[in-house]
């Protein structure tokens, strides 16, 4: 197996409570722009997500634009929560 080009930092060197802070800042911003999103958005976000298992090709351009406009809903949604 080839050797890292660089090596990884080991975890004991992980400034875990940095990480553990800043993930639950990440988890507020997603949250709220989920709650900003309607039922009926969500359940679409989660049927386009399911058809295209991790792929954009998987969706046709119309999809994919649809999940587009849905994903910046929620991103604006988050943005202004936030900055209240």
């Amino acid at each position: 197996m080839p050797e890292p080009r660089r090596p990884l930092e080991r975890v004991r060197n992980v400034p875990w409570s940095d990480v553990r802070r800043r993930s639950a800042a990440v988890f507020l911003i997603l949250q709220a722009g989920w709650s900003a999103l309607s039922q009926a958005e969500r359940a679409e976000v989660r049927r386009l997500l399911a058809k295209s298992r991790g792929r954009p090709r998987n969706l046709t351009r119309l999809e994919a634009r649809r999940l587009g406009a849905i994903v910046g809903k929620a991103a604006r949604g988050a943005t202004f929560r936030r900055r209240r």
